[in-house]
């Protein structure tokens, strides 16, 4: 995505602790057990060599103002 023609980075990472083998079941514990955790804090905007890095929540915040 692009925000005034610099890129936008997400800085959230989904984990999934507990995995099985089968994939129907995996998409189910995915949603069941799997979380995500930010790599920043909230509401904190970098921008480092013309790109922008955010968290999910951030950048929800962001899109809905446009």
């Amino acid at each position: 995505m692009n925000f005034n023609s610099c890129p936008i980075h997400i800085a959230t990472k989904t984990y999934q602790p507990r995995k099985h083998r089968k994939k129907r079941i995996n998409k189910k514990w995915k949603k069941r057990y799997g979380y995500e955790y930010d790599l920043m804090p909230h509401g904190q905007i970098i921008m480092v060599d013309g790109t922008m890095y955010m968290t999910k929540k951030t950048f929800e915040q962001i899109k809905g103002m446009i």
